[in-house]
């Protein structure tokens, strides 16, 4: 999967058809993964609607911060994506490596008549540790839960950037002719519910994951406890 990047992200004024600021430094301060930060919202614009000029701005800003917070999501993800694919994939691995030997050392011992049949059990043991670090913390899990959230708001990010294309083509070359008029109320609305259903799709997906999250650990800490009799912790780790 191609990461998503920090860079510059440019607002359009869908008012006049064209570009308005960028917003940059998406890579600096991002959030590293559960281990390091939590996602992070950025700081709310100013608003100021006292003059059309302002007015257009304001809706460029607003989409500006509404699409960097979907872009830092995404970058949050496939962040947090790599850090769980690489240990799932070593305790996967390693969990191979133990049984596949755990397994030929009794045969090979046997075979010789050496008494070191014993390592099997071990080896087998560290199999199993494995299996049960990888399921217990969730990391084969959380690595297929980045990816579905990474999709799903790269896909609502570039639904709402070609609604607002199609806006700014309806539009023509009319706001290009009195750039100082008042936008439509419509378009305004149009424009303001693209910038909240950004936003509430961001807010759902990370919702929906931290409460699967949270309720697939609690699952695996009680599933602990009845098994082996250890106390359950109130909170997951990095709650």
């Amino acid at each position: 999967m191609a990461d998503t990047g920090g860079g510059a992200e440019t607002g359009t004024d869908a008012g006049t058809g064209t570009v308005a600021g960028a917003v940059t430094g998406g890579a600096a301060g991002l959030p590293r993964g559960r281990g390091h930060r939590d996602l992070e919202l950025r700081p709310f614009p100013a608003i100021t609607a006292g003059t059309p000029a302002a007015q257009r701005q304001a809706l460029a800003d607003l989409r500006a911060w509404a699409e960097q917070g979907a872009v830092d999501a995404i970058d949050w993800y496939l962040r947090d994506k790599r850090a769980k694919r690489t240990a799932s994939r070593l305790l996967q691995g390693l969990a191979i490596v133990f049984a596949v030997a755990g397994t030929a050392i009794p045969l090979g011992a046997a075979a010789t008549g050496s008494s070191g049949q014993g390592w099997g059990y071990v080896l087998l043991a560290a199999a199993a540790g494995c299996k049960g670090f990888d399921h217990f913390f969730g990391l084969s899990a959380s690595w297929m839960r980045d990816i579905a959230a990474a999709h799903a708001l790269r896909f609502e990010l570039g639904e709402v950037r070609l609604e607002w294309a199609a806006d700014v083509l309806r539009a023509g070359p009319a706001g290009q002719v009195r750039p100082d008029a008042p936008l439509e109320p419509a378009e305004v609305e149009r424009q303001l519910a693209l910038i909240g259903r950004l936003t509430a799709a961001v807010r759902g997906q990370v919702e929906r994951e931290t409460s699967t999250w949270q309720a697939e650990f609690g699952a695996a800490t009680r599933q602990l406890h009845e098994q082996g009799g250890l106390p359950v912790p109130d909170r997951p780790p990095g709650a």
